[in-house]
């Protein structure tokens, strides 16, 4: 019989990596039996760290940030382990304090960094920028993040700068939503944003699109591969998604497209907010679900007929809400089995199999 304590250690790595995905703490408790073991799941345990910071209404709270920050860069294990990092500011505060400096020291400090998430709020933009640096203009092409770094998580459209300092750029969320009409600058971002990074893999954006938008977006990116874009805005909107279908015909190596809840698709489904209408209406819920169902099937035939079509991408997977269609061997989507996603990066997880993805929240 094999003794635990005689396990290569490609197997314990790949024992550690399977029980990350399943349950996180578990792990922890197994990292604990002796010090090989402990060294080789700290890759696993701290390969996503989340400091978040809530601001309270009179002042910044940012009590025991810097402990926090130095108990984590003075450990070289875990510096080497990290692929994504979530600096996470949330709450209100009517003070105009800055950011501690640790923080910027830290978003340099992890070497095989691929995921970085910003979430904060746009006031803290401005010292983000001095702190990084005027490289926009440039000749270089030195960057203070490692060569790593290919993907972004940011709040909205004004921390887009952050783009300039990534060496290659291969995903980009956009988490904010844009209310109103068509926003002109739009395009401007996406121009710039082409220039700089014209192999950008994955686009998910929450402004509201329009066709000149999608038109800018497939030809600053030739080589995207997944989109997710935000349609309808509001009861009665005439921003359907379907004004947008033919224009994706121009993404050739486009896999996956993404689309939010049905009730965000402009095709005339607008259920109610509240459960008020449904005691009324007994059956308003039958209703709806047929309704629901219509939109979707009009969908994902507006997808065959106006992308798959002759000469357009080979599209595999559509996601509608949280629910994934995937192109079955005739062409035609079919309702999958993996029916969750996770939050910002929109990565599909298969339910029976994946209990829950967690990250080590590295608090005060």
């Amino acid at each position: 019989m094999v003794h635990y304590s005689n396990l290569p250690d490609d197997i314990l790595r790949y024992l550690c990596q399977t029980m990350r995905m399943e349950r996180l703490y578990g792990l922890m408790n197994l990292s604990g039996v002796d010090r090989r073991t402990r060294e080789i799941a700290l890759s696993s345990i701290f390969d996503q760290i989340s400091l978040p910071r809530r601001l309270s209404e009179n002042q910044e709270s940012w009590v025991g940030l810097e402990e926090t920050i130095n108990v984590i860069l003075s450990n070289q294990a875990i510096v080497s382990s990290v692929r994504t990092l979530d600096v996470y500011v949330y709450g209100y505060s009517k003070s105009e304090g800055k950011l501690p400096g640790t923080i910027f020291t830290l978003l340099f400090s992890f070497p095989k960094i691929s995921t970085l998430s910003i979430r904060m709020g746009n006031k803290y933009c401005s010292q983000t920028q001095e702190e990084l640096g005027d490289q926009s203009n440039s000749d270089t092409s030195m960057s203070l993040f490692p060569s790593s770094l290919n993907s972004l998580i940011i709040p909205n459209r004004k921390w887009i700068f952050l783009t300039e300092y990534v060496l290659q750029l291969e995903s980009l969320v956009i988490e904010s939503i844009a209310h109103g009409g068509p926003d002109p600058h739009f395009s401007d971002d996406i121009q710039r944003l082409g220039v700089k990074h014209p192999g950008l893999k994955k686009l998910y954006c929450q402004d509201a699109c329009f066709t000149r938008n999608v038109l800018e977006i497939a030809h600053s990116f030739p080589d995207l591969r997944e989109i997710g874009l935000r349609y309808g805005m509001g009861e009665g909107s005439t921003n359907s998604v379907l004004n947008h279908l033919s224009c994706y015909r121009m993404l050739p190596k486009l896999e996956r497209l993404l689309f939010p809840a049905v009730s965000d698709l402009g095709l005339g489904y607008d259920p109610p907010e509240c459960g008020n209408p449904f005691f009324r209406d007994p059956g308003l819920g039958v209703r709806l679900a047929a309704k629901a169902k219509e939109v979707t099937e009009q969908l994902l035939e507006g997808i065959q007929r106006e992308v798959m079509a002759p000469g357009g991408p080979c599209l595999q997977t559509v996601v509608i809400g949280e629910t994934v269609y995937a192109c079955s061997s005739k062409g035609r989507f079919q309702k999958s089995r993996i029916i969750r996603r996770t939050g910002r990066d929109r990565r599909t997880i298969v339910e029976e199999d994946i209990e829950e993805m967690k990250t080590i929240s590295a608090g005060p």
